[in-house]
């Protein structure tokens, strides 16, 4: 797939006004001539999130978030540039222009359209056999006893995929997809030792539900079986494709990420219906892994949103493995991981049909962390009466604990393991083979919405940002000069500024790709409405200031040097003719431009 054209970005920031694309998210309220609310990055009472027409920026003063319309939806939406601005282009209803790409790179971009696009018409498909085919009778009937309404299964576009070993292939191959096609899409099979047989249907007398990406769009399904007694496999998921990896994928993460965002908490169920029960009696921060354990890759994306993981699987032996199974990848991702503990025999979904979504909500607020429900687990069961059960709850709680990435919080737990079992720091300790602590930060991984560090400017360099972001005549002057990268930090942010071609406060697009979301933040709080007087001169002068301190600087460390007796003389004889260049290039640098 080619890069987003130029043309492309420059359009959608065009046609995507802040002040109408914040408004869409929450309410905006005027204040002069700019518009105020609550900022949505972090908690606060009093109104600090500004939004600027004129510059089309939004600027919090709370905690320092700002940027364009660009670094908003990648902020809001924990999605990065080319996302950010396919979403915005769909929004305002602009074509997405690529650059030229190799052709491998064309192709696949052509397949994975054509194969997206099957994957939509078979959604259609199925659903229309589940609302009025005949044949879907039993599903509508198996659905409606599950406590799915009509109006539940088209917002998720569940469907019915019927009895028959090739009606779905005839109705793709009249819209004129190829068998090859089809096959790619994982909607068929072919028996592998003899390949050269006609295909089939993969999903036969099955309820459909769709699996989608984070987008909305379809990439993959799971069928459940009508037959309570069938031999075969009661669910049967589509097989991994080129639009969809297993481990990759949240099921109901397009309806549940803003809702998870909000929360800063994931409830993760076990299926599809768990999760659909639950969302749509209201509790909407809800994800579910497809299949039971997280993969590393489906923890990594959901720290992108949360903090804290509730896992509410089954209370039988699968439940239980899939907990134990699921901590490492969630708690080397440096997620709090929480476990509600549901009544013997019951789901989420069959519970909030009986007793409704309060009762579950009950259970939510009593989860526990995970080692101190490990803890209550082995005294209710009588594991810990005995020093060999004692033995075997260390050896099974001790490795996910030295996985907690948060010193503080890893050592509060095991000094609560340590007083419930009566045990010594070192035993438990013994058995966590941790990993050296200091040797990583303290979360001990690198997502995508780490913190950012804030640029902390020198007034000089505060002061040639602000101008250089004010005018044009500021920058095409620096273009004379040395680059302003040395002058760290905030230095190469002012080569940015100087390279692109832009008027006013409006930043370019060219630009805005190339700013990290600290720089981006940086220009969003410069006050550029008042107009400077005379800012070549004063950009001269600031010029002029960091000049001279960044050689002032080099003097002292050269001087210091000088004062160690123990530099051999020849090094020395080096050291002074160093700082006689660094005077005379000061001498230089004082003369009037």
């Amino acid at each position: 797939m080619g890069l987003i054209s130029e043309e492309t970005i420059q359009r959608v920031t065009e046609a995507s006004d802040i002040v109408d694309l914040i408004g869409s998210y929450f309410p905006l309220k005027r204040a002069g001539t700019s518009y105020r609310a609550v900022c949505p990055f972090h908690q606060e009472k009093t109104p600090s999130f500004h939004v600027n027409p004129a510059r089309q920026s939004f600027h919090c003063f709370g905690c320092g978030a700002g940027g364009g319309v660009l670094r908003f939806v990648m902020d809001y939406e924990h999605v990065d540039f080319p996302s950010a601005v396919r979403r915005l282009a769909q929004r305002a209803g602009i074509p997405i222009l690529e650059d030229a790409a190799s052709a491998e790179d064309g192709q696949k971009h052509g397949q994975r359209q054509r194969l997206l696009a099957i994957q939509a018409e078979a959604a259609a498909w199925f659903h229309k056999a589940l609302v009025k085919s005949p044949s879907g009778v039993q599903a509508r009937e198996y659905l409606k006893s599950r406590g799915i309404t009509s109006e539940i299964a088209k917002s998720w576009q569940l469907g019915y995929a019927p009895d028959s070993w090739d009606a779905l292939l005839e109705h793709l191959r009249g819209c004129r997809f190829s068998d090859g096609e089809i096959i790619l899409s994982g909607l068929a099979s072919s028996k592998e030792d003899r390949p050269g047989d006609r295909i089939y249907s993969r999903f036969r007398h099955r309820v459909m539900f769709p699996i989608r990406n984070d987008y909305g769009e379809v990439i993959a399904f799971s069928g459940r079986t009508l037959e309570s007694d069938s031999k075969a496999a009661k669910y049967v998921n589509s097989p991994e494709t080129a639009l969809f990896t297993k481990g990759k994928v949240l099921y109901g993460l397009d309806k549940s990420k803003r809702d998870l965002i909000e929360k800063n908490t994931a409830i993760v169920c076990e299926g599809q219906l768990d999760l659909i029960s639950a969302y749509e009696a209201g509790i909407r921060h809800v994800i579910a892994p497809q299949g039971t354990a997280f993969t590393s890759d489906q923890a990594r994306l959901l720290r992108r949103y949360v903090e804290t993981v509730l896992l509410c699987f089954d209370s039988d032996t699968a439940g239980k493995k899939a907990t134990s199974s699921s901590l490492p990848s969630l708690l080397s991702q440096g997620l709090n991981v929480k476990v509600v503990v549901l009544p013997s025999g019951e789901d989420p979904d069959s519970l909030i049909r009986r007793d409704g979504p309060a009762a579950f909500l009950a259970l939510v607020e009593q989860a526990a962390d995970y080692f101190d429900h490990s803890l209550e687990e082995a005294i209710l069961s009588g594991e810990l009466n005995s020093p060999a059960g004692k033995s075997k709850l260390v050896r099974r709680i001790a490795p996910p604990l030295a996985l907690v990435q948060d010193a503080v919080l890893r050592e509060s737990i095991l000094g609560r393991i340590s007083s419930r079992l009566s045990l010594p720091h070192a035993v438990i300790r013994s058995a966590m083979k941790a990993p050296n602590q200091d040797s990583r930060n303290e979360r001990g991984v690198v997502s995508l919405d780490e913190p950012v560090e804030k640029i902390t400017l020198s007034a000089g360099m505060h002061m040639l940002c602000q101008i250089a972001l004010a005018s044009s005549e500021v920058r095409e002057w620096l273009r004379t000069q040395a680059p302003a990268v040395s002058f760290e930090p905030g230095g190469a942010l002012v080569d940015k500024l100087t390279q692109a071609e832009f008027d006013g406060g409006t930043l370019p697009p060219a630009l805005l790709s190339t700013l990290s979301a600290a720089e981006e933040r940086m220009l969003s709080s410069l006050d550029t409405r008042r107009p400077m007087p005379a800012p070549l001169d004063r950009a001269k002068m600031t010029w002029q200031g960091l000049v001279i301190q960044q050689l002032t600087q080099k003097m002292e460390g050269l001087k210091s040097q000088l004062a160690d007796s123990s530099v051999p003389v020849a090094e020395r004889e080096k050291i002074q003719k160093q700082i006689l260049d660094l005077k005379i290039r000061v001498a230089d640098v004082q003369r009037p431009f």
